[in-house]
């Protein structure tokens, strides 16, 4: 028989999802294109400014978000050490990071970008024929340093979130329709339209993928004479839902009501349709000849025909209500009336539906003119008095509610890309995909923790939100790696979900929650040596390294460590 090995001791410490970390940071070479492009001060011997951006990206997904507690969290488990196994967790102080903030703005945020995300484009060879632009506000908390006027201007605005007491900042996100990946991040000041942003996230993309043939969509804000004067000027392509201003709703009613034939489009479990027709706007005394499709989505007709039949069962109770109301208080005159009419049609948006006249009928009654005893053989002198009564008569135009119900489904988008180049079918989709970008940022917001932002420098926060992008990027191009391997290979993740087996569309950040306890150690054995290893993975943890491209000694301890 064998001796019992007694081993003195053992000490282990997280790992988690760190060294897949590792590889895809080696991948997209963000740390040697930081450092050589931004400038390092010499004196800067251990920590260069490539590092530091790791250290904070890693952060940002581990949700360690204050600078302050790097330090702290490199000490703690050894996520750091993994990454940066030659980096002391002391290094990651305040000041230091702050440095490297200052360092990526001064070096000029856009380039830096530009240069990361091409070598993202290259290597994982993200499509970009489609790109979808979207803006959020973030709220931010507390005093922020106004003094200088370098960086993004923090300010109240049009809160996003309907909080009007805190001052916000404006964030601007493109993304491929290729998987939702991070094109372009922009900040802008908190009290900034939404529509002067998309020109220069337009001219922004163009510098990106050096070329400008690609389809920008976008919400209907992007629909403005100046902004698709100034893309089909410059040979750029747009679509976008077409505001219902009087000029867009008029064109779009009279082609509806005019049109006779409608193309079908195949659309998941469904049939949908459509049809073009031509648009045109006058813009610094020259004409531009667009055009305007006219999509009908039964999702939508079913959602808009159950609100309209709401809104106008709230209407009739709203009035129903009203009626025992009359005559009381402050419902006592024609006006007071009619503007409660008024108000009840604004409410639920029927006054198209809905009529009313208003009838006085009057209660005449007499009095007195004088108080006590009239004098003998003479009757008392009677005054007339007349109090309204008024009653409200409710008419329901049916012919208009039936013709609202036809509309219902129809949706106009605008689009200077002829219908050879974008046929109908794939303008649904590319605008039903818009809500990549919308997604992406409600993940920044909930998942990832965009807001509130703890840093209190302006120009500081614009380099952050540049790292914050990263980490979108790095989470995107994990889920696109694994999703895409899946399909490859045709079979999913088993056992990755409660009940469920073939799971073919896993999250990244379940994927990564998965390694959540694999952790590295220290033996010490009885000769007096010890002995470095990380807990063997488990059959799940091995085939998700296998769709993530992952080579399975990134988690081995003489990789990890260094230790030959």
């Amino acid at each position: 028989m064998m001796p019992d090995v007694i081993l003195k001791s053992v000490q282990t410490q997280g790992v988690g999802f760190a060294p897949i970390l590792r590889c895809y940071f080696n991948r997209c070479r963000i740390r040697q294109i930081i450092d050589e492009h931004v400038f390092l001060d010499p004196r800067r011997k251990v920590l260069s400014h490539g590092e530091a951006c790791i250290a904070m990206i890693s952060g940002i997904l581990f949700q360690v978000l204050q600078l302050y507690r790097l330090c702290s969290f490199a000490t703690d488990t050894t996520v750091l050490d993994v990454i940066l196994p030659h980096v002391a967790p002391h290094e990651y102080f305040d000041d230091r990071l702050a440095d490297t903030l200052d360092a990526l703005y001064d070096y000029g945020i856009g380039n830096l970008e530009m240069l990361l995300t091409r070598q993202m484009i290259s290597e994982f060879n993200i499509k970009n024929d489609i790109c979808h632009n979207d803006t959020t506000s973030a709220s931010v908390y507390g005093e922020y340093n106004t003094k200088t006027s370098e960086g993004v201007h923090i300010t109240f605005g049009h809160s996003k979130k309907h909080r009007e007491d805190l001052k916000q900042l404006i964030w601007s996100l493109s993304v491929s329709s290729d998987s939702a990946f991070p094109l372009f991040q922009q900040a802008y000041n908190g009290n900034t339209a939404d529509v002067t942003t998309y020109v220069e996230q337009w001219t922004r993309l163009v510098d990106l993928l050096d070329r400008c043939n690609f389809l920008y969509v976008g919400d209907s804000k992007l629909v403005t004479k100046e902004n698709m004067a100034h893309i089909h000027d410059h040979e750029g392509y747009f679509i976008a839902p077409a505001p219902m201003y009087e000029s867009y709703k008029n064109a779009f009613l009279s082609a509806l009501d005019s049109h006779t034939q409608e193309q079908l489009v195949p659309y998941k479990d469904q049939i949908n349709r459509g049809f073009e027709t031509p648009f045109s706007f006058s813009h610094n005394h020259k004409e531009y000849v667009l055009h305007m499709i006219i999509l009908y989505d039964q999702g939508l007709a079913s959602r808009k025909r159950h609100a309209l039949h709401n809104r106008v069962q709230k209407t009739r109770k709203a009035f129903a209500a009203l009626t025992p109301k009359l005559n009381a208080y402050h419902l006592k005159t024609k006006e007071s009336i009619e503007h409660a009419c008024n108000a009840i049609l604004n409410i639920y948006q029927a006054a198209e539906f809905f009529s009313y006249t208003i009838s006085n009928n009057p209660a005449v009654s007499y009095k007195n003119k004088t108080s006590g005893r009239p004098a003998k053989g003479q009757e008392h002198q009677k005054v007339k008095i007349v109090v309204d009564h008024f009653s409200v008569d409710l008419h329901f135009h049916e012919a208009a509610f039936e013709e609202a119900l036809y509309r219902c489904g129809y949706y106009p988008l605008v689009t200077n890309k002829s219908q050879e180049d974008l046929p109908i079918e794939t303008a649904m989709m590319a605008h039903k995909d818009q809500y990549k970008s919308e997604h992406i940022n409600r993940r920044a917001k909930s998942g990832f923790k965009l807001e509130p932002v703890y840093i209190h420098t302006p120009k500081r926060i614009e380099a952050y939100l540049l790292l914050f992008k990263i980490a979108l990027q790095l989470i995107i191009l994990i889920e696109r790696t694994a999703r895409n391997n899946v399909q490859a290979r045709d079979k999913g993740l088993d056992n990755f979900m409660p009940n469920r087996k073939d799971v073919r569309n896993p999250r990244a950040e379940y994927m990564l929650k998965v390694f959540e306890f694999v952790v590295c150690g220290l033996m010490t054995l009885p000769d007096g040596k010890s002995c470095g290893f990380v807990s063997q993975l488990t059959p799940l943890q091995m085939d998700i390294l296998k769709i993530l491209e992952v080579p399975d000694r990134f988690f081995s301890y003489e990789y990890l460590f260094d230790t030959g």
